[in-house]
């Protein structure tokens, strides 16, 4: 090898390593960066020109700059992240649920349910008492509030999940965006810029947690990617925006025309299902679902069963009346102590008749003094099973809701509060094991692509002596040069 050449090994050797302590240098100055990937030089010799015995190598170059990454580490924590989001979401939105329901509670529906109860039982120890009668009145209108306070704070939870989706949409739709931006600049570098590929890979990660979502790396680095199986960002070029149709029950949908997808996961999957577990809101033609229509059923329930005792005396066509020996005489004319107009959570409401004139309220069946029959039947039931809602054949005055099975009211409510409770707890400790196992595989991903300073420490040490090395190796060719020079003289 001439002197010249051996000039030319070392200036390569100089210029690679200088290269080389500067992807150190990045990685040290990163070390904490979130998403940001551990980067390693890529050093190789020089072929020489004429390869045959006894040629020496040109010396070294600077090739490329590697990511220490793992797609399969990747693609696990997209996958079960994606699946804690969904469990965490709706954990948290059925709880804001049973936070409003407020049971067990001395202040609860339950408790304005008892307290009607007991107000009758009162009011049947002495039926004329005016005082009982007025206690009564004040009972039913603590239901009524308590039911409209509910559906009031369910229908605002309701408007809260759309506003939460639609933001969540629009989040999701910026990150496609921006995708597309990235992937054409990848395309430009050939997949050389590490730093871009670690926003690629952040924008994945946050997309994941969103929605169920699959990327397919291609050569050149750029990305394609589907949610539910349909293609939302194009590795050469483009992208499509998802949308949310409907006002509850929801659909994502990809696209224009919009095409629906069915497998949605993430953060928007837990919305959904929560605003499936809530349900729509009941009107008098249409039926309420989920946990609204529970409480529709119950509202009905409640004002069936009232109004079929407190009504004209007919244990035949009223099984809910019971069958007195002797019947009540003489008889009187009673009004339905609820409105009958299409019951529902926000609608149930106090007779206006009775409101208006409280003599109204009967306690017996008969104009006798002292019967209280009624008030006696009203005081039993805590415990006496009725239609759920209201009527085994459907009812005429709501026609949407559908019969159910016989239960006692207090205990159909708290089956009902029962059933959510647990839902939530499970989405809790799903949840909870979703987070241990993103966890695990984070810190996994951090041991394959994070940033250990102690290691750069010692790769820092290595190029820059090997840097000082090449430096020493060009004074010695220049000192044997001087040497060669001299000797000619």
């Amino acid at each position: 090898m001439g002197l010249s050449s051996l000039l030319s090994v070392a200036q390569s050797a100089l210029l690679a390593q200088q290269r080389a302590v500067g992807v150190i240098g990045h990685n040290i100055a990163n070390a904490e960066t979130p998403g940001y990937t551990r980067q390693r030089p890529r050093l190789t010799s020089i072929a020489p020109a004429d390869i045959h015995a006894g040629v020496a190598g040109r010396g070294v170059e600077f090739v490329a700059i590697d990511r220490v990454r793992s797609s399969f580490y990747d693609e696990s924590w997209r996958r079960e992240a994606g699946l804690g989001s969904r469990y965490r979401t709706l954990e948290q939105t059925l709880g804001q649920i049973s936070g409003v329901l407020g049971e067990p509670s001395d202040t609860g529906l339950a408790a304005s349910l008892d307290g009607l109860i007991d107000a009758f039982q009162t009011l049947a120890s002495n039926p004329i008492d005016p005082a009982g009668q007025t206690v009564v009145l004040g009972k039913i209108q603590e239901l009524v509030g308590q039911f409209h306070a509910i559906d009031a704070r369910l229908d605002q939870i309701g408007q809260n999940i759309g506003a939460e989706l639609s933001q969540s949409v629009r989040d999701v739709n910026s990150l496609i965006t921006e995708l597309d931006g990235l992937n054409a600049r990848i395309r430009q570098t050939g997949g050389g810029a590490p730093d871009l590929l670690d926003r690629r890979d952040v924008i994945l990660d946050q997309l994941s947690q969103r929605l169920d979502v699959r990327a397919i790396t291609r050569s050149d680095g750029a990305a394609d990617v589907f949610v539910g199986g349909l293609q939302v960002v194009n590795a050469t070029g483009g992208h499509q925006s998802i949308g949310v149709s409907g006002s509850g029950p929801y659909q994502i949908t990809v696209g224009t025309p919009p095409n629906a997808v069915g497998q949605v996961g993430g953060r928007v999957a837990g919305l959904i299902e929560a605003f499936t577990a809530l349900g729509t809101e009941g009107t008098a033609a249409t039926r309420a679902t989920g946990i609204r229509g529970q409480l529709d059923d119950l509202a009905l329930g409640i004002v069936a069963a009232f109004n079929e005792i407190h009504s004209d005396y007919d244990p035949l066509t009223k099984p809910l009346q019971p069958t007195l020996t002797p019947a009540p005489t003489p008889l009187r004319t009673i009004v339905p102590l609820f409105d009958i107009g299409g019951v529902t959570a926000g609608s149930i409401q106090l007779n206006p008749v009775i409101a208006a004139n409280p003599a109204q309220l009967a306690a017996g069946w008969s104009t006798a003094p002292g019967d209280n029959s009624i008030a006696l039947r009203l005081g039993q039931l805590r415990s006496l099973v009725v239609p759920i809602p209201g009527a085994t054949s459907g009812s005429s005055t709501s026609p949407a809701v559908a019969a159910g099975s016989g239960m006692a009211l207090g205990d159909y409510y708290t089956n009902l509060v029962g059933t959510l409770g647990v839902a939530a707890r499970d989405a809790g400790n799903q949840a909870f094991g979703q987070d241990t196992l993103v966890d695990h595989l984070e810190a996994q991903r951090q041991n394959a692509g994070g940033v250990n300073l102690d290691e750069e420490m010692v790769h820092l040490i290595e190029h820059q002596q090997a840097y000082t090395a090449a430096a020493r190796l060009i004074k010695v060719a220049d000192e044997m040069l001087q040497e060669l020079v001299n000797l000619g003289r």
